[in-house]
Parts: C-alpha cells; structure tokens; sequence
C-alpha cells in the first residue's frame, strides 16, 4: 500500500477525472488524500471530508476562477498552506493534477527520490494565456513553457489524455495515456426520456459563452423544434442567461450545477450533446465525449478538435469546421436532424457497437502500473 497525496488546484466538487483515479488508487488498497484549492469557498464547511474512502483537505486562498493572473496572490496562499500542513506528512508519491500542481509538488519533493512525482496533465494550461491578451499573460505563457520542460525531468510519470498529447511532448520519458471515460456500470439506464421536442444539451463547466451564444442563436429558427439544456455552473453562466433574458429566449433552460450520481438521470434528459470548445481544447477528451458515447446520445464536436475528429470518422454525430463560418454549418446541421428522424437511431446504433472501448475500466491496469 501507498500513501499517495494528490495535489490539485480546484474545489474537488467533485472533478470527475480525478475522483475516478482516486477511487480506482482506494479501491487497489492505496492511501489516497486529494490536497485541493477551494478558491470560491464553496466548501468553506467541508474542510475535511471523505468521499468513496478518499480523504479530501481544502485550502480556501479566496480568488475567482477565469481571472487569470490576477489569482497569483491567493495561488502563492494555497502553496504557502499547503507546505505547511506537509511539514509532518509521510508520504510515498506526490500526484499533482495540471501544471499549477506540478508547481507545488516540485517544491514539496525537492530532490528526493525516495518519493515519486507525477505529473497528471488534463489539458495545455499555457494554451489558456496565450490566447489572452496583455503584457503579463504572455509573460506568465512563456514562463509555463520554459518551466515545464524543466520540472519534466524530475517527473517519474507524465500522464495525460490523449494521443495528441502525448505527441506533443514526444521524446520524454514514462509518457501514460489515461482518457477521461467514465465507469461502463454508471450509466445502466439510458433510455431517454419520451418528450415532443429534441434536447441538445450541454452538460459541464459553463465557461465559453461564445461557443454557447452561438448555438442558442442557432437554434432560435427552430425552437418550435429544438429545446436547449444547459446543465452545470461557471463564469458564463450568468452571462448566458442574462443574453437569452434580454433576447426573449424561451425555448433555453438553465439547470445549475450537478452531482456526478445525478449523470444518467441528466443524459436521459438530452437528445444531443452539444460539445463545440474554443481552439484551446484542441488536444483536449472532454468527459461528455466518453459519456456521451457510454449513454448512446449523439455528439455535435468541431473537427479540429481530437475527439472532434473521432466522432467524424466513427459516425458519432455531426461536426463542424471551426476554421469556416460556422453559423451556416450550425444550422445545416440542426435542420438536417429535424427532417431526418432516423439520423439520431443510425448514430446511437455506431455507439452502441464500439462503446465498450470507451470506458474507464480500460484506464485502471494504467492507472495501477504506477504504484507497483
């Protein structure tokens, strides 16, 4: 057994990638305890918990998520708390979620190899600040770039998403693809629920208002046909609704944040996944990819994204090419799904026949590899 401490820059409300290794790590026997920045104070009066037998610490350096630099004063908070409360710890691995972990744990584990460092990469993080203008986000861009290929050399194992990832960062050592799929025995029901109109639904982080701005605009020639869903919190949510207030939207509805035990019941409510990121997640394996695929519901991806270009080759929905006018395509492809009503049962029936490959139990012999 080991004593793994995972170090991550989120609440842990909970992230589902990163509750499916902890609880895979707890499960094998392991000593799992999740060290996480809390930054809304959401779970001010959850600062210790356990979850599934993860032992879950939060820090509450107070910051708001999507203002990029200007949270480096309540980061440099969370790192100060945190190497404090590991003065007394014992520990045989530190597992840090993202760069901004890896930081911190480079600190912690100095030059002792006795303890293993890992370096679990969910997306580009120096991909958010070079697409944001100003002075400091370039510096803080190169900065991310020059630093991590330093801290490489210290890490044991680099996991990351996808196969594109792992291009990028060809060469280095104790390079591990573990995709973000989920558990095949969490969506057992997936009949979808009987109703008049189609669902495309949004189910996650609402962070990109133009990505969603755009298909509610789209839709808006169809809502005698179409309902939006857009399920989950985050910095565009207020945004949004206030656009479909002020605009007289009635056919777009709000449902606010989630629990992860709550996803079959969601993916019964929806029709459509609606899953069309900006540039920056080119390389990135949403978790709505692989559930969407698990709970046979159609997706609607921008080709030039990685799992964009699974869903054009498999035949899992439909794609648009960012690099064109996308509001043309948007609504080819919402017409074509009102005029074609066999188009959703060809789709669910190539879901159906590949998704076993798709689930995270094909993840966790991965996963365990690195604790042996």
């Amino acid at each position: 057994m080991k004593k793994i401490i995972m170090i991550l820059t989120n609440g842990f409300d909970p992230d589902p990638r990163v509750y499916k290794e902890a609880k895979t790590l707890v499960q094998a026997g392991h000593d799992v305890e999740i060290l996480c920045w809390d930054r809304e104070n959401k779970y001010i009066n959850k600062e210790d918990e356990i979850i599934d037998g993860i032992k879950i610490k939060r820090f509450f350096a107070r910051s708001k998520y999507g203002t990029g630099y200007k949270q480096i004063i309540a980061y440099f908070k969370f790192i100060k708390e945190v190497k404090e409360y590991m003065k007394s710890k014992k520990y045989d691995a530190l597992h840090c979620h993202d760069f901004d972990g890896l930081l911190i744990g480079s600190m912690l584990i100095k030059n002792d190899k006795n303890k293993k460092l890992v370096y679990d990469q969910h997306d580009l993080l120096y991909n958010y600040f070079m697409h944001r203008n100003g002075f400091f986000n370039k510096v803080i861009y190169r900065y991310i770039r020059y630093k991590e290929k330093i801290l490489l050399k210290k890490v044991d194992t680099h996991i990351v998403v996808s196969p594109n990832m792992a291009k990028l960062y060809d060469g280095h050592r104790n390079i591990l693809i573990i995709n973000n799929a989920p558990y095949k025995t969490s969506f057992t029901d997936i009949k979808k629920e009987d109703r008049n109109k189609i669902v495309i639904g949004f189910i996650g982080g609402v962070r990109h208002y133009s990505q969603l701005k755009l298909l509610i605009d789209c839709s808006l020639d169809f809502k005698e046909h179409i309902d939006i869903l857009l399920i989950g919190r985050g910095l565009a949510l207020d945004k949004l609704k206030k656009y479909c207030l002020e605009h007289n939207v009635p056919h777009v509805s709000f449902a606010g944040g989630f629990k992860m035990s709550e996803l079959e019941k969601l993916y019964k409510q929806i029709d459509i996944t609606y899953a069309v990121y900006p540039k920056t997640a080119i390389v990135s394996m949403p978790n709505k990819f692989f559930e969407s695929i698990i709970t046979e519901t159609p997706i609607i991806a921008d080709v030039n994204t990685e799992f964009g270009k699974i869903v054009y080759d498999k035949k899992f929905g439909f794609v648009i090419n960012s690099n064109q006018e996308v509001s043309t395509q948007l609504k080819d492809i919402l017409r074509k799904i009102i005029n074609d009503k066999n188009i959703l049962n060809v789709i669910k029936s190539n879901m159906s026949k590949e998704k076993n490959k798709y689930c995270w139990e094909n993840n966790i012999e991965s996963l365990l590899s690195i604790y042996e």
